[in-house]
C-alpha cells in the first residue's frame, strides 16, 4: 500500500488552473503516492463548503491562491471593487470556518507574502491571518519564506510551518530544440549574447529596472529579449516605450504557448529576473529546468532555489547590483557550466518528495492543539 492510500484530497485551485504546471505536476505526484486527488468545480457562493458536501468522504483540502476567492477588480469603479472584495472576503472566511467544522483537514500552501499588486492590504491581512489560524497545517517553499510570513503576520510562527519545496519543470515542457535552431527561428545571430526576461509582465517584476541596467552594459553584441504578456494596457505601453529606447532590445509582448517556451529559453545565454519583491519564482524553476543561468536578486526563496554555482544573484539594496550582475554574466568565462549545474540541481528537486511530505500533513488530525496554539498566540499579539 502506498503512503497516500485512503486519503481523498480536494485540491481547490486545480479546477481554476488545470494547465498550470505546478498544479499538474503536484497533482500527478500525489496520485502516484495513492492520494485520491479531486479538483471540484468552484461555485460562486461558499465554494469550499459546497465542495466538501459534494465529496463527503474528503479527508483534506489544500488551499493555494486564496486571493481568487475574494479580490475583485472588474467593476470599473475602485470603491465598488473594494466593497465587493470586503463582502466576498467575509463570505470566504465563513466558508473556511464551515469546512473546519465539518472535520476536513485544511492545508494552506503559501505562494506569496502579499498580493502582487498590493490590492486591499487590510482585507488581505485579515483574511490571511484568519486562514492561518484556522488551518491545520501551513506550508511554504523554503526557510526564508517561513521567516517572512512569520514576520509579516501574527500567525503562524516560523517553526509552525512545513517547508515543502517545489519539484522541477523538466518534464512539463518540450525541450528538443537546439540553441542553433532556436536562434534561427527567432532571427538571433549565433554570436549574440542574449539576456532573456520571461513571464507575465507585472510591476513587481522590475522590467524597467532591467532596461535601465542593460543600458549601462557596454556590449554592442548583447541583446535583451522581453518576452511575456503584460498585465494590463498601461504596462504594455510602458514596456514598449522602454524597448524603443535601445535598439538592442527585442520584445514579444504576448502570451507564449507551452510549445514555444523552449525557443526563447534555449536561445538565451542567461535568464534575467529583476524582481523588486518576490517570495517564490516559478520562472526561476523554469530557467533551472532548461539549464539557464539565472540573474536575480538574493531575496525570498531565490537563494535557496538556485545552486551555489549560480553566482549571479545580487543585493537589491545595491543600486548597481543588477547592472553588475549583468556584467558578470556577460564576462563569465563559462556560463555553460552554470547552466549544467542549474539543470542538475533542477533534476534533484522532486515532486515525489513534495507529495510525500504533503501526504503526511493530510493524514494529521484536523483541529487539535496546533490550531488552538495558533489562536492563542494571535490573541496574545
Amino acid at each position: 500500500m502506498t503512503d497516500g492510500d485512503d486519503i481523498a484530497l480536494l485540491l481547490m485551485s486545480g479546477s481554476w488552473y488545470p494547465e498550470n504546471a505546478y498544479m499538474t505536476l503536484l497533482g500527478d505526484a500525489l496520485r502516484e503516492t495513492g492520494v485520491d486527488v479531486r479538483t471540484p468545480p468552484l461555485s460562486l457562493f461558499f465554494p469550499l463548503t459546497r465542495a466538501v458536501l459534494a465529496n463527503p468522504d474528503a479527508d483534506a483540502m489544500q488551499l493555494d491562491w486564496i486571493y481568487d476567492y475574494y479580490v475583485t477588480t472588474g467593476t470599473g469603479f475602485g470603491p465598488a471593487n473594494a466593497l465587493i472584495s470586503v463582502l466576498r472576503a467575509a463570505a470566504f472566511l465563513v466558508d473556511v470556518a464551515l469546512v473546519s467544522l465539518l472535520g476536513v483537514r485544511i492545508v494552506r500552501t503559501v505562494h506569496n507574502e502579499r498580493h502582487h499588486e498590493g490590492l486591499y492590504p487590510r482585507t488581505e491581512r485579515l483574511v490571511n491571518e484568519c486562514v492561518f489560524a484556522v488551518a491545520d497545517a501551513v506550508t511554504v517553499k523554503c526557510g526564508a519564506a517561513a521567516d517572512a510570513i512569520a514576520a509579516t503576520y501574527r500567525v503562524p510562527t516560523a517553526d509552525g510551518m512545513a517547508v515543502v519545496p517545489d519539484g522541477n519543470f523538466v518534464v512539463a515542457y518540450e525541450n528538443d530544440v537546439s540553441r542553433e535552431a532556436a536562434r534561427r527561428d527567432l532571427g538571433i545571430d549565433d554570436d549574440a549574447f542574449v539576456l532573456l526576461f520571461f513571464g507575465l509582465i507585472r510591476e513587481y517584476k522590475g522590467v524597467p529596472d532591467l532596461v535601465e541596467a542593460f543600458a549601462d552594459l557596454d556590449a554592442p553584441d548583447a541583446e535583451l529579449w522581453l518576452v511575456g504578456n503584460p498585465h494590463d494596457d498601461r504596462t504594455e505601453a510602458q514596456v514598449s516605450a522602454l524597448a524603443r529606447s535601445d535598439p538592442r532590445i527585442e520584445t514579444r509582448l504576448e502570451f507564449v504557448p507551452d510549445e514555444r517556451i523552449q525557443y526563447f529559453m534555449n536561445a538565451a545565454d542567461a535568464l534575467a529576473l529583476p524582481y523588486r519583491r518576490i517570495l517564490n519564482s516559478g520562472t526561476a524553476h523554469l530557467g533551472l529546468s532548461y539549464g539557464r543561468p539565472v540573474i536575480a536578486p538574493a531575496i525570498g526563496c531565490l537563494p535557496e532555489t538556485v545552486p551555489p554555482e549560480n553566482d549571479l544573484l545580487y543585493d537589491p539594496a545595491d543600486d548597481d547590483g543588477l547592472a553588475e550582475a549583468l556584467r558578470r554574466a556577460y564576462d563569465h568565462p563559462d556560463l555553460e557550466s552554470i547552466g549544467r549545474a542549474n539543470h542538475r540541481h533542477a533534476r534533484s528537486q522532486s515532486w515525489e518528495q513534495a507529495a510525500e511530505t504533503l501526504t503526511s500533513l493530510y493524514r494529521e488530525p484536523s483541529g487539535g492543539r496546533q490550531r488552538l496554539g495558533r489562536l492563542r498566540r494571535a490573541s496574545d499579539s
